[in-house]
């Protein structure tokens, strides 16, 4: 939902606008993460629209006199721009000067372009897309995808404004409206293979034991495509379902970067899944798969015996609540231990109790490994009280003791003998995939509506993991400063530049906390641009413009 934002305006005595500037911000709702809450908002500003020169009285349309788009019409409505004459009579004074000389963003899109060559993404991504055309679309939504920084803005209207409209000179801007055509191209499995072979090979130009050991995860992708062909309904418990698709990753063990991927209709995933995906990247990637950090939905009767203690690939594992696993046998084990300080340990701010049990799982020799995280059992026993006060206090003693540990009981099956707090720390940090890619600003959550196929829908799982892969990479060098990446991006927004003679472009003199954000990826800020240099050296195209 986006509106326009105007701030300082002032009148004339016919009613006319004297000064002011706008923006367009766009309200994003997320979700809170808490069982009590739904959601909450924050504003996001798309584009500054600059000088207003007229605004309808409901604010959903106006006349701006833009830096980077000159003379414009915006309506809220349809969110669009149109071009207005200066002889339209909502603004037919003489108390405002001509189109300005156009101006756009420049410090973003150069910096991650040139971050990009720097770390062989664009090599990789030339590789693949060897098509000059097919090429820059690619690079143009990538950029769209990591700095539009959560605002709804459309992939042509941000390369418009963009310093990459100089560069990317090859595809229509206006192609770039649709995005069925780019993500139809992405959705061919060769294409898949290919750019997940040529990531890898430079990684290993970089470090040669790049995915010589990987893991498995994956993370849910709940949506409401109506004909997505990868949706299914997934049961989680007595009153919860969802419809989803569930993404598998292969991720590099010493990186966290993902090397594979494939996708799987709901939640269940069954050991024939798992050694499939395990075979692809064998076969198509010289990729070794030597552990596995899975949750619940994964762990079958099959699987336990497949990787038990004693083989050569290690697993740690969610254990189901069912039937055929001492889920709950295991609490009474522990029952008396809970509270004991010697089996307590502080992980994330929440105290948790840990404790190790060797034990058979269908016959194989397993170690479990039981937890309760103390904070969340009392926080939502505490909400259980308020909605079921009167069946908790006529339960028996036996259950109330289970109640007061069974909101933050689980346990973690592992074929590896380690302490419960290393075992622990492993599942939480590769579990964290579903972090990485929400604080990419949601990419996968956010699974447009519009794709409708399966090739639609895997082009666009392949373009929100090339993203989240250079992000991840820009994160890399941001953490130690403990900057967002998010930050930076829209602080290097504010450097601009416009087109001057020739071929070349003119650099606005940065500010320092830019020139900072710069010099933190190795990067340096030039005063001009030539357009055929930059699009060889740095893009790889061909220097003709």
């Amino acid at each position: 939902m986006a509106f326009i934002k105007a701030q300082k305006l002032t009148y004339n005595d016919d009613g006319s606008i004297k000064s002011g500037s706008a923006a367009i911000v766009d309200v994003i709702y997320q979700d809170k993460g808490h069982r009590t809450s739904s959601y909450h908002s924050k504003q996001v500003v798309r584009e500054r629209l600059g000088r207003v020169l007229y605004l309808s009285k409901d604010k959903k349309n106006g006349i701006f006199l833009s830096p980077t788009r000159g003379l414009v019409s915006y309506d809220v409505t349809k969110d669009e721009f149109t071009t207005v004459e200066q002889g339209d009579p909502l603004i037919d004074r003489n108390d405002w000067c001509a189109s300005p000389e156009i101006h756009t963003v420049f410090g973003d899109a150069y910096l991650l372009l040139t971050f990009m060559k720097n770390t062989g993404m664009t090599g990789v991504l030339r590789s693949v897309f060897q098509k000059d055309e097919e090429y820059e679309r690619v690079l143009a939504h990538i950029l769209h995808g990591i700095l539009r920084d959560g605002s709804h803005i459309g992939c042509d209207d941000f390369i418009e404004k963009s310093f990459a409209s100089y560069v990317l000179n090859d595809v229509a801007t206006a192609t770039l409206h649709s995005d069925t055509r780019f993500y139809s191209l992405l959705g061919d499995d060769d294409i898949r293979v290919a750019f997940f072979k040529a990531f890898v090979k430079e990684m290993r130009k970089q470090d040669t034991s790049f995915g010589k050991g990987c893991y498995i995860d994956s993370t849910p992708l709940p949506n409401d495509i109506t004909d997505n062909p990868f949706n299914a309904l997934s049961c989680h418990g007595v009153d919860s379902c969802s419809t989803q698709i569930r993404l598998a990753l292969v991720l590099d063990e010493k990186t966290g970067l993902p090397v594979w991927f494939d996708i799987i209709p709901g939640n269940v995933i069954d050991l024939n899944t798992t050694l499939n995906l395990m075979s692809d990247v064998v076969d198509s990637l010289d990729i070794v798969i030597d552990s596995l950090v899975l949750d619940a939905g994964y762990v079958s009767q099959e699987l336990v015996k497949l990787i038990h203690k004693g083989t050569e690939k290690t697993m740690i594992a969610r254990m189901p609540a069912k039937k055929g696993y001492p889920f709950k046998t295991l609490y009474w084990k522990v029952k008396d231990e809970i509270f004991r300080g010697k089996y307590e340990f502080l992980m994330r701010g929440h105290m948790y109790f840990g404790k190790q049990i060797p034990q058979k799982i269908f016959e194989c020799e397993e170690y479990c490994y039981v937890y309760v995280d103390k904070e969340n059992a009392l926080q939502h026993l505490r909400e259980y009280l308020e909605e079921h006060s009167d069946e908790y206090y006529a339960m028996s003693d036996k259950d109330k003791d289970w109640y007061n540990v069974r909101f933050g009981y689980f346990v973690l099956l592992s074929n590896r003998n380690e302490t419960p707090k290393q075992i622990l720390t492993e599942y939480f940090e590769r579990e964290s995939i579903e972090g990485i890619f929400k604080t990419s600003k949601e990419y996968l959550k956010l699974l447009p509506l519009s794709k409708w196929t399966d090739l639609t829908v895997r082009g666009k799982i392949l373009h929100d993991t090339i993203d989240t892969i250079i992000y991840l990479q820009m994160r890399g060098h941001t953490l130690p400063s403990g900057l967002s990446c998010s930050r930076i991006i829209g602080k290097t927004q504010s450097l601009m530049c416009h087109l001057a003679k020739g071929e070349k472009v003119s650099v606005e003199q940065p500010n320092k906390q830019v020139k900072e954000y710069y010099k933190m990826f190795g990067i340096k800020i030039p005063s001009e641009v030539n357009i055929s240099t930059f699009k060889s050296s740095i893009l790889e195209l061909d220097s003709s413009v």
